[in-house]
């Protein structure tokens, strides 16, 4: 029994060793200080939100029949009522308990008590921001107050395609000319300013439009989508303009703190202001582990000239649209099976303790990445054939050239044949764990030297387990394939999962 049961318990323990490996990079939180994602368990039927901002909780309005306002607060703490408000989805809208602004088909609607009253006619898109809306047609831009009033009206030659509202009221368009594209600002009475412009390319589509007043300095983002030789480029471009003088605009790079490499396609950039500076909210793949990447959240400041970024998601699901709620929180939308469910994340104190406890989905993902892990084992099992050329060669010799040493069961051909098992690995293994396994591998398989230490502490242990279990009538062969079976399957169960 002891042969079967001690090689059985030792592969368990090295499995729930690979199991609580799994588990705490799970419960890794993504900051020194901020908490892991909490689900907020608040459903989304689009992505579209409309968010008022206070000093310590910020409301979050979502279309659809009927609206619904969602409270969050630092502590990620919701309450949700629903308004007497059925606003069409895919657009932006303006909404508060009083009143609401939004777009149904062509016509821009202010809606009040339960009433509809068309104010514009033919208008193709629109944006919010606290203060108002601006709306736009071919050529005529519009700026509306939160209760339905036109407050301005200026007709451009350009085509206007996309426009945004300051929280100060100041008016951001994207036009086109004839030849270029160009971004202007415009105040009531004022002829527009044109901050920057480039020339006009086809193909190239323009959007996620973004723009905050920074004292007398203005910071905008931009993305331009195209496809160019089948392949499909997206880049994103900050520009700044003092004094309304014309725009540095470049393109915009964010370092990973966590790899420091650059982000490719970065998405859903979210432009705030935090600290009288301008910051960056936005989504990207990215490594949330060793070995696994999604679509998580990020957020980027501008240290030294240079713009890098953090990760603030850890969940497993595709993370985008992400909201500041206060300096120290945000939240986001996790692309669920059951569809958009909304998750945050903060730096408040009882936020991240209560974020760090374990969970019944930690615990489900950590045994589903423990199987994947066992994928490497095979790996691991192929260059275990070759730790055994030299004691196969040894064994030859004895067969062939010392039979009576085999025969009269000689202590010193198992030494042999085990040791020349052991130099095998101390010789090789250095060169098969030098590559992902250091990074993919828990810290005590990988310290300096660990390449040539294991071999010896593995030696160690199958002896003994094989001392212990093996029957006293077995020969030498016996006990020699035993030791060697325990030997390599413990090597194979303790590096293997962390090969690939």
């Amino acid at each position: 029994m002891k042969k079967i049961g001690l090689p059985i318990l030792t592969g368990l323990i090295i499995l729930l060793l690979v199991y609580l490996h799994q588990l705490a990079i799970l419960q890794e939180k993504p900051a020194t200080d901020w908490s892991r994602s909490v689900s907020l368990d608040v459903a989304a039927e689009d992505s579209e939100m409309f968010v008022q901002r206070e000093e310590d909780s910020s409301t979050l309005f979502f279309s659809g029949d009927p609206v619904r306002k969602v409270v969050v607060n630092e502590q990620l703490e919701t309450s949700t009522e629903k308004l007497n408000y059925a606003i069409p989805e895919g657009y932006s809208f303006y909404v508060d308990d009083q009143q609401a602004i939004y777009k149904k088909s062509d016509e821009l609607i202010y809606a009040t008590n339960g009433n509809e009253t068309p104010i514009l006619k033919a208008i193709e898109g629109i944006n919010v921001s606290e203060n108002g809306v601006i709306a736009w047609s071919r050529h005529t831009a519009y700026t509306i107050s939160p209760d339905g009033k036109i407050k301005s009206e200026t007709e451009l030659p350009q085509y206007i395609k996309s426009g945004t509202l300051t929280e100060n009221g100041l008016a951001f368009l994207y036009v086109q000319s004839e030849d270029a594209n160009q971004f202007l600002t415009l105040k009531a009475g004022k002829e527009p300013i044109v901050l920057y412009e480039t020339p006009l390319t086809s193909g190239e589509i323009y959007s996620n439009l973004q723009m905050i007043e920074l004292g007398d300095k203005l910071t905008f983002t931009y993305t331009v989508g195209a496809t160019r030789q089948g392949t499909r480029i997206i880049n994103t471009y900050l520009g700044e303009s003092v004094g309304g003088k014309e725009a540095d605009v470049h393109l915009l790079k964010i370092k990973n703190t966590e790899t420091d490499d650059s982000f490719e396609k970065p998405n859903y950039f979210s432009l705030t202001e935090k600290d009288g500076e301008a910051h960056l909210l936005f989504s990207s793949n990215g490594e949330i582990s060793p070995k696994r990447s999604v679509i998580s959240i990020y957020e980027a400041t501008q240290k030294d000239g240079e713009w890098v970024a953090s990760r603030r998601s850890t969940t497993e699901e595709l993370s985008i649209r992400p909201v500041s709620i206060t300096d120290q929180s945000l939240v986001w939308m996790d692309q669920e099976k059951s569809g958009l469910i909304l998750h945050g994340a903060s730096t408040d104190p009882t936020v991240v303790k209560k974020s760090s406890s374990l969970s019944s989905d930690d615990l489900t993902y950590a045994l589903y990445y423990t199987f994947t892990a066992i994928v490497g084992m095979f790996a691991m099992l192929a260059f275990s054939f070759g730790f055994l050329i030299l004691p196969a060669v040894a064994l030859m010799y004895f067969y062939f050239a010392n039979t009576t040493a085999i025969e009269q069961d000689k202590k010193w051909v198992e030494w042999t044949i085990i040791l020349l098992c052991v130099a095998s690995q101390i010789i090789f293994l250095p060169s098969i764990l030098d590559g992902p396994f250091q990074y993919l591998a828990p810290s005590y398989l990988t310290f300096a030297g660990a390449a040539y230490v294991w071999p010896l502490i593995i030696f160690v242990a199958s002896y003994m387990i094989s001392r212990i279990a093996q029957d006293q009538e077995w020969t030498i062969m016996q006990r020699t394939s035993y030791q060697l079976g325990l030997n390599l399957g413990i090597l194979i169960f303790l590096l293997g999962p962390y090969i690939l």
